[in-house]
């Protein structure tokens, strides 16, 4: 059964509920721009207040996917649902925003000034797959939830140095080499490695694992990958699905309890 975009949240709509704000970082590789677009889009629906943004960069968003855009401005309260865009700088040369730093990101958050905050917070340069590098990801620390994305078209494939961002890092931690498969043995490795898929998470953000573009990914992947979710490893969910489709997500596993 599809789950709903509120079963999908449905940690962090205790706190919306509450009306405390809720920042949600997206990191890994494979679709992190549509993913920030969908969820603030989602969001909004719900009539809430969203801000959107990065710690790195980011095309310039188009003005289909924003109500409102600052750029150099401070973000002020938004009193009715929209989604606002905020950035620090604009380079014309290549269509790029600089985004804001974690600490400001984590100063608005504080403020209140909006329901939901989602922020781009790591680069992959269009691949499907990353480890990070020893200045990555750029986490703001008040997050409550980190979306680790993989792009499924790497998912049960053969290691294409090519194909996975920071390639030699990421062989290293995984003791992957070139042309082996990518099974959910390596992803187990790579999520529970202190360096690897969420390295840089704040202790009490939640963590989810979205397999966009899942088209490759079994039809009912549940069995073989439900051990990625025993206790130990941290990891709250693991979400199937295309973000620019619709439904986004048509499959969800949740944690093994105790």
């Amino acid at each position: 059964m599809t789950p709903s975009f509120r079963e999908l949240f449905s940690e962090e709509y205790h706190r919306l509920d509450r009306a405390q704000p809720l920042l949600i970082a997206l990191i890994g590789a494979g679709g992190k721009t549509s993913t920030l677009h969908w969820l603030a889009q989602a969001f909004y629906h719900q009539g809430k207040r969203v801000l959107f943004t990065t710690t790195t960069k980011m095309y310039l968003p188009t003005a289909a996917n924003y109500h409102h855009l600052l750029i150099g401005q401070p973000p002020s309260t938004s009193n009715t649902p929209a989604i606002t865009a905020c950035f620090s700088h604009y380079q014309p040369q290549d269509n790029k925003v600089i985004g804001l730093t974690p600490e400001q990101i984590d100063e608005i958050k504080q403020r209140g000034a909006f329901d939901v905050i989602l922020v781009e917070a790591d680069g992959s340069r269009g691949l499907p797959l990353k480890a990070p590098a020893r200045h990555e990801p750029c986490i703001p620390s008040h997050s409550d939830c980190v979306i680790a994305l993989t792009g499924g078209q790497a998912i049960d494939r053969p290691a294409d140095p090519q194909q996975i961002h920071r390639w030699v890092i990421f062989s290293a931690l995984t003791g992957v080499a070139a042309g082996e498969i990518l099974d959910h043995r390596v992803f187990d490795t790579l999520i529970a490695h202190p360096e690897g898929m969420f390295k840089g998470t704040p202790p009490q953000a939640r963590r989810v694992w979205l397999i966009n573009q899942a088209s490759h990914c079994d039809n009912q992947p549940a069995a073989r990958w439900q051990p990625l979710l025993r206790p130990e490893l941290a990891l709250s969910a693991i979400w199937f699905g295309t973000v620019q489709e619709t439904p986004a997500i048509h499959h969800l596993i949740r944690r093994l309890t105790r």
